[in-house]
């Protein structure tokens, strides 16, 4: 299958790049604090580099592998992400195309329910422990969603796929991952730029995943996602290690900081960070680390050691405290922050513990 078969993807991903580079350009005079800017260069470069790659992940789980209805699993992975990617975009296009068309027919609802300003107004009434503790809670669905795709995969499909069941069960990670940011991304850009084609739906899943200081800019959730892409090229514990430490601890440590309330111990004392977040922080990147690595195993995705398992959890935890303080000094996201530092860590010591990282 020649690279013109990829195309309905990339061009996917180049129109949503493009567009969010629209909306730096037209707000970089603005009042937006720096880190906001850098921020949102670093989620726009991640999109295009989806679209860059993206081909080489079908060859990566399909070359030489025999398809299941197509004659080989290149064509068929192909075939999957053409359905489910641009298939679910165009129904996302279609779901918010007939918002706008009930604002045309509805003009009131641009004064309150599709009006950006009252949005943000009755948000920033609204935001809470509660807002944020859900926020969080959505953090972890990532990790999940991979678990659950490797064992419906391995159990219910292994013997119609054999030794190719990870690969499929990847590439569907890959399709849910992608339909999640891009649908997430669809709502920035409607909200960034015409509510009016907002959903009534839309707008409560907006509220659950925005922060205060997103409503001028990209949400991290969707940049979340992408920062998993590079590492789907290595091993499965390797991803997996990066993803759970990115989404279930972080928003572990976040929940527990929020819990503690006025009874947490800052440190720094000027910013939100407690210590306390650190601590759960260090346990909780542990047990993801060790339950990555159990979980691989069991499913002969990995042969790794227990003492190398212990160890490499051991610095994971030590490096992940460390990006959360200097996230605590430097408002970058540590959504693309922990896994672009963990994830180097976690290969380098694999290759000096002679460890294959593919």
């Amino acid at each position: 299958m020649d690279i013109f078969s990829y195309l309905p993807v990339i061009i996917l991903f180049l129109i949503f790049g493009f567009i969010m580079l629209i909306h730096i350009i037209k707000t970089w005079d603005s009042e937006k604090k720096s880190y906001k800017k850098i921020n949102e260069i670093i989620y726009t470069i991640l999109t295009f580099a989806f679209a860059i790659y993206y081909p080489f992940l079908i060859l990566r789980f399909g070359k030489n592998k025999n398809g299941i209805i197509l004659p080989n699993a290149v064509d068929e992975l192909t075939l999957l992400g053409n359905i489910f990617i641009v298939g679910v975009m165009i129904c996302v296009s279609l779901w918010g195309i007939s918002a706008k068309i009930r604002t045309i027919r509805n003009p009131d609802l641009l004064i309150d329910q599709n009006n950006y300003e009252v949005f943000c107004k009755e948000f920033l009434k609204d935001y809470n422990e509660k807002s944020q503790l859900k926020r969080r809670i959505t953090h972890i669905l990532p990790g999940a969603v991979v678990g659950v795709c490797v064992i419906i995969v391995y159990y219910f499909f292994f013997g119609l796929l054999g030794n190719s069941w990870s690969d499929y069960a990847m590439f569907i990670v890959i399709i849910i991952g992608v339909d999640f940011a891009l649908t997430f991304i669809a709502q920035d850009l409607i909200r960034l730029f015409d509510f009016s084609y907002m959903p009534p739906t839309a707008i409560k899943m907006c509220k659950s995943g925005l922060t205060p200081e997103e409503l001028d800019s990209f949400s991290s959730t969707s940049v979340m996602v992408f920062s998993f892409g590079p590492f789907i090229f290595f091993s499965f514990p390797i991803f997996f290690i990066v993803l759970l430490i990115t989404s279930v601890a972080d928003a572990m440590a976040s929940m527990v900081g929020i819990l503690t309330g006025e009874k947490k111990h800052r440190f720094p004392k000027s910013t939100n960070k407690s210590i306390e977040g650190y601590i759960s922080g260090f346990i909780f990147t542990f047990i993801c680390t060790v339950f990555a690595v159990v979980f691989s195993n069991f499913f002969q995705l990995s042969n790794w050691s227990f003492e190398l398992t212990l160890f490499i959890a051991l610095i994971l935890s030590v490096v992940f405290v460390f990006i959360d303080l200097i996230t605590s000094k430097i408002n970058l996201q540590d959504n693309y922050l922990n896994p672009f530092i963990i994830g180097p860590v976690l290969i380098i010591i694999l290759i000096y513990a002679n460890i294959s990282v593919f």
